[in-house]
């Protein structure tokens, strides 16, 4: 393998039962108001294609049973949470409410934005975070792009956390100081992108490994380098599933926390 990988953002899945697949794609385009672009039915399930308004593109994807990485079983929200931007969230939260789609109370973050958990399609738990600077510019979409930090781990313990993620992914802290609200906020070596939310979780919270519903993906784009990258993981001592798929080809594996962490390679 030639130098580290290097693990970027690149979207991510929402699942939905294989079963309810259909209905599930229905309920993102009424409800997110989402433009459908296509469906596939791939090596690994079914897919679905949406052009995010404010650009880039969300995906769907069918549980299935046969494999590791897409499999129902043990499903489990844990302390993983993947962020999508609303340009007002308390017009969204109202939508949401009157369509009976169960919303928890807003929270602010530690950089002043706020933000809510919808419960989706499937029970799948979607987190959803206001920028007001794209107020007006959707009208027809309640849920608009990724956020801005798109991914947000509980851990056990921080400063554990931040060496972990530094040593394995390669991210970096923020020379942002957000660790008097038990939070620490990650990002690109070189600080082009902060993007990966650190939350201290308290002593009470269960420790759970998490598979959840919406998962948010890196890719590593050099072919080599990504099925050396799983090899290497496992030497490691990671929890890591096996790869799955052909053209694309996707893996997961879980931080000290038991947060999942997904990574796909495509050509």
């Amino acid at each position: 393998m030639s130098g580290a990988p290097k693990f970027e953002f690149d979207g991510g899945f929402i699942m939905v039962p294989s079963e309810q697949f259909d209905e599930g794609v229905e309920w993102y385009r009424e409800h997110m108001g989402w433009e459908l672009i296509d469906t596939a039915l791939s090596p690994v399930g079914r897919k679905a294609f949406f052009r995010l308004p404010g650009g880039g593109q969300a995906n769907l994807k069918s549980f299935e049973l046969e494999h590791e990485h897409f499999t129902p079983q043990n499903y489990e929200e844990g302390h993983t949470r993947f962020c999508f931007r609303t340009a007002n969230l308390e017009k969204a939260l109202a939508y949401f409410r009157e369509q009976s789609i169960a919303c928890s109370e807003p929270f602010q973050m530690p950089d002043g934005t706020f933000g809510a958990d919808i419960t989706a399609f499937g029970n799948v738990r979607l987190t959803l975070s206001e920028d007001r600077q794209l107020e007006g510019e959707f009208p027809a979409a309640r849920v608009v792009r990724y956020a801005s930090k798109p991914l947000w781990l509980g851990v056990r313990d921080l400063n554990a956390a931040v060496e972990w993620y530094e040593s394995v992914l390669g991210l970096k802290r923020s020379t942002s100081d957000y660790s008097d609200k038990g939070f620490a906020l990650l990002g690109e070596d070189g600080g082009e992108w902060e993007y990966v939310w650190l939350e201290q979780l308290p002593p009470s919270a269960s420790h759970t490994k998490a598979n959840p519903g919406a998962r948010l993906y890196f890719v590593i784009w050099d072919r080599e380098q990504f099925l050396e990258t799983e090899r290497r993981l496992r030497e490691q001592g990671i929890e890591t599933s096996e790869p799955v798929g052909e053209r694309w080809t996707g893996f997961h594996f879980y931080d000290p926390d038991g947060n999942r962490l997904n990574v796909w390679n495509y050509y």
